[in-house]
């Protein structure tokens, strides 16, 4: 059994040249935890990164000072990584096993960052790709791009554009056309994920112990639920029909969560849905239906599109309230999604975008907000801004680097107020 490894953090802040900013160096004293006296081990709250190492190693890791990054006193590097959801977090499994991928095979998807187009349905990044940088892995596949043990050795990306917490049949039995659902639900996901992990356990001499090992050294997270409303809604489904779909969404949530749990994992990422009634897209689908009263003044949203989004993050939390007590030795940690997004659109100049076109998509099919999806961001008509970066929305329904930046930047955050994690030492490869 490989054997604790422990940490002493010195902090140091200098001024960056020509920077108004801090940067924060840490510097990790690594010891074997057999160096470390009883005590000590005992007193330490989170357990390290497991690595078998003989000898004391020193690393160093400098990362943009924030008052949480200075306060916090602990790091912690993982050894894999496992995403599960929808187009938020896809990577390109979506073109991997569709026929007819549409528009994200297409430029401009890609643009800004990789320069051609790569299967996510962004301009650039997606939050994922940022928590990879992070933790430096060179290679991270989507599921369905994997073909051996060897694809998968930092963790895998199983998410899917489209996915959705419940079952394709589910919405089948709803009478909806399932024509735009994938088949490839939270619960495929979560089958494609055993797979994996029964594909890098397979020379393990001890399963439970290899595994537990595993799952608990990986990072986690489940992003999923926002296109079981999506769905019904572009199908014309009322408030009263979507509504009662929330607590069988957050039902399926719990459910993967507390698998996964139960299979050793003790750090869960769980954004909540973002915030729908300011997606360029709803807002374009509802525009001609919309009453003066039934828009956010302070921010131009749909609010009854927003309160289901909001019920939607508030039974997950208390899901993840209820999961905590019933597993105390676990982080499931809340990434609030939606409040980052309301503070964009509230208050675009602060984070550099537009004020005049928080609410329009940058690429899309023109109309009002440049919300029209009949026809689509790389298709023929379609108008596209000049400047993603001073746009929240991609596609209209989907965000921008820039966004995701953003985003990406409040999830490590959120870590530190919770785990008390923040700089991510990188894993020796």
């Amino acid at each position: 059994m490989s054997k604790r490894l422990y940490t002493s953090i010195e902090t140091t802040s200098r001024q960056a040249h020509g920077n108004p900013n801090h940067t924060v160096c840490v510097a990790f004293n690594l010891w074997p935890s057999s160096r470390l006296g009883a005590g000590m081990a005992e007193a330490l709250p989170l357990p390290l990164l497991l690595i078998a190492v003989a000898t004391t190693a020193v690393a160093a890791y400098c990362a943009p000072a924030t008052p949480a990054a200075a306060a916090a006193l602990r790091t912690s590097s993982y050894s894999h990584f496992f995403a599960f959801g929808d187009s938020l977090t896809d990577t390109g499994n979506f073109i991997h096993y569709s026929t007819a991928p549409g528009p994200v095979a297409h430029s401009p998807y890609g643009e800004t960052f990789f320069h051609r187009p790569t299967g996510r349905w962004s301009d650039g990044r997606l939050i994922v790709d940022f928590i990879v940088e992070r933790l430096g892995y060179p290679r991270w596949s989507p599921y369905l791009d994997g073909k051996s043990k060897e694809d998968f050795q930092h963790g895998a990306n199983f998410a899917v554009a489209s996915g959705t917490a419940l079952s394709r049949r589910f919405f089948e039995r709803k009478h909806l056309d399932v024509d735009q659902i994938t088949p490839y639900s939270l619960a495929v996901q979560m089958r494609w994920f055993k797979q994996v992990l029964s594909m890098l356990l397979a020379a393990s001499t001890d399963d439970d112990l290899d595994r537990r090992e595993m799952m608990s050294s990986s990072l986690f997270l489940v992003e999923i639920g926002g296109n079981d409303y999506i769905h019904p809604l572009f199908q014309n489904r009322t408030l009263d029909w979507v509504k009662p779909l929330v607590p069988l969404v957050i039902a399926s949530i719990g459910s993967a969560l507390e698998a996964l749990i139960q299979l050793g994992a003790k750090t869960v990422y769980v954004p909540g849905v973002f915030p729908l009634g300011c997606s360029p897209r709803h807002l374009f689908l509802f525009h001609g239906v919309s009453s003066a009263g039934d828009y956010d003044p302070a921010t131009g949203c749909l609010r009854w599109l927003n309160d289901l989004t909001a019920l939607h993050n508030s039974l997950l939390r208390a899901k993840l309230a209820q999961l905590r007590r019933d597993y105390p030795g676990v982080s499931l940690v809340y990434v609030d999604y939606y409040g980052k997004i309301m503070d964009a659109v509230a208050s675009p100049a602060r984070y550099g975008f537009g004020e005049r076109t928080v609410l329009d998509a940058c690429c899309a099919g023109g109309g009002p907000y440049n919300g029209n999806f009949t026809v689509h961001c790389s298709e023929p008509g379609a108008v596209q801004c000049s400047d993603p970066s001073v746009y929240v929305s991609w596609d209209g329904l989907h965000f921008t680097e820039a966004m995701y930046k953003i985003m990406a930047r409040d999830l490590f955050d959120r870590l530190v107020e919770t785990v008390g994690t923040k700089l991510v030492l990188q894993t020796a490869q």
